[in-house]
Parts: C-alpha cells; sequence; structure tokens
C-alpha cells in the first residue's frame, strides 16, 4: 500500500470514528430529560418575566444528580446582552424555580 493511499484511509477512519463519536454522545440525554429540561425552561422563563419584566436565553443546563435532589439548573443571559447571566434551580417535581439570580442592576417587579 502506497503512503498516499494509507493517508486517505487513516483520515477516512478518522472521519468515521468522529462521527459515531458525535452521535454516541449527542443521544446521552433521554426524552424523559429532554421532556423536563423543556419544562423547566417554559417554568424559568415565566419567572423571570413575572419576577424581573425580561426574557432569558438559557444555553446550558445541568441536573443534579436524582439522590439528591429533583434539581435541574439553568444559565444563560438577559436576551439582547450575552454579559448579564441569569440562573435558575428549577424542582421538576413541581416547575418551581427555587432559586433565581440576575445582575444586580435588574430589581424585581414586585
Amino acid at each position: 500500500m502506497n503512503i498516499l493511499n494509507r493517508k486517505y484511509l487513516t483520515l477516512a477512519f478518522l472521519f468515521i470514528w468522529f462521527i459515531f463519536a458525535f452521535i454516541v454522545l449527542s443521544g446521552c440525554m433521554s426524552s424523559e430529560q429532554k421532556d423536563i429540561l423543556q419544562k423547566a425552561e417554559v417554568a424559568s422563563l415565566t419567572y423571570f418575566k413575572e419576577n424581573y419584566g425580561i426574557d432569558v436565553e438559557f444555553t446550558n443546563h445541568k441536573f443534579i444528580p436524582a439522590d439528591l435532589s429533583h434539581t435541574v439548573s439553568l444559565t444563560g443571559y438577559v436576551k439582547g446582552n450575552k454579559d448579564q447571566e441569569v440562573f435558575a434551580m428549577v424542582d421538576y417535581d413541581t416547575y418551581e424555580v427555587k432559586t433565581g439570580s440576575v445582575p444586580d442592576h435588574i430589581k424585581p417587579l414586585k
């Protein structure tokens, strides 16, 4: 086998391995977790709108281990300003926002 064929074979192998890893890693969240996340985001969007009058966009989430708490944390930012970070902890048994955090200059409406 010449060097050129070996090079293409190696590149093809790496490409296939990358695609396989991407598919496996992207499918790690169960449909139940996706449903929980979607409902938690809706509850949090409502919380921030009703309590602070702001629209937010979520960029990350983390499920707290279920043996500790049935909670998912959401992080993101105020729409239109990625420097204004927000945070919410949502109980996914009740979809109640247990904790919400906004930048100091944003005051509660109530």
